[in-house]
């Protein structure tokens, strides 16, 4: 049960997340997109979708919220709190490439954890270029956050106490029924506290990894909706926190 291969993994419900508002977000640009506003736009994203600030969001955009901001961050620490879990979870006793779900407190913990990792995002938008096709190169710089380097370095350790328990439980006097419940609403919830326990205790230290470029597109549609691709999208998210563990 030790996750320490743990591949990080885009859900669809992260990237679908921040699309569909990045597809109806629109800016009045009648004079035409500068690169300022390909900038601007590549930073509000990033400042509401990992550090929850929205006033820049919905002053940029012409016809979205501080609701709608607030629905794309919120998504965004969702889809990576289930991430976190796929990767690092305990598995069903059916079925070793399925987890057991955590409980809904501990889904609610996780995702404000994550808000204080992501409020320690480190990153800089440097610049933006307008292309041949009327789009924007905008390069940003990060800082990829150490976290989960932390908490692999801690894994053992922090487990220590958690395996010392559960092995002296006598599970061969136990029928499968009981097997099966004590292992789903009694082991499997502990795992959770513990592992949550151990990732709260690197927060403070978090720290940072070598800085990383990258170039995104910002486009515009007829309807003068911004937009950036998926795939960019996903690039940038597997910067911000470095999962390689090393």
């Amino acid at each position: 049960m030790n996750r320490k291969n743990f591949g990080k993994r885009i859900l669809t419900l992260s990237l679908a997340a921040l699309m569909v508002l990045g597809l109806t977000a629109c800016r009045d640009t009648s004079g035409g997109l500068s690169a300022d506003d390909a900038k601007k736009c590549v930073q509000v994203e990033m400042d509401t979708t990992y550090k929850g600030e929205f006033s820049g969001f919905v002053d940029f955009y012409n016809n979205v919220t501080t609701s709608d901001a607030k629905e794309q961050y919120d998504a965004n620490v969702e889809g990576e709190a289930f991430i976190f879990l796929d990767g690092m979870g305990i598995p069903t006793l059916e079925d070793q490439n399925t987890v057991v779900e955590a409980t809904d407190l501990q889904l609610h913990r996780l995702k404000e954890l994550y808000k204080q990792i992501y409020a320690k995002s480190d990153y800089t938008v440097v610049s933006s270029t307008k292309q041949e096709d009327g789009t924007f190169s905008v390069k940003v710089t990060i800082r990829p956050l150490d976290v989960f380097t932390l908490l692999m370095e801690d894994y053992d350790a922090g487990f220590e106490a958690f395996w010392t328990k559960f092995d002296a439980v006598d599970t061969d006097s136990m029928s499968n029924d009981e097997f099966v419940t004590w292992y789903n609403e009694t082991l499997a919830p502990e795992f959770y506290d513990t592992l949550l326990n151990i990732l709260e205790e690197q927060i403070p230290d978090i720290g940072y990894k070598e800085e990383k470029s990258i170039v995104i597109q910002v486009q515009q549609d007829e309807d003068g909706s911004l937009y950036i691709s998926s795939e960019d999208l996903q690039n940038l998210d597997r910067l911000i926190i470095d999962y390689s563990g090393e």
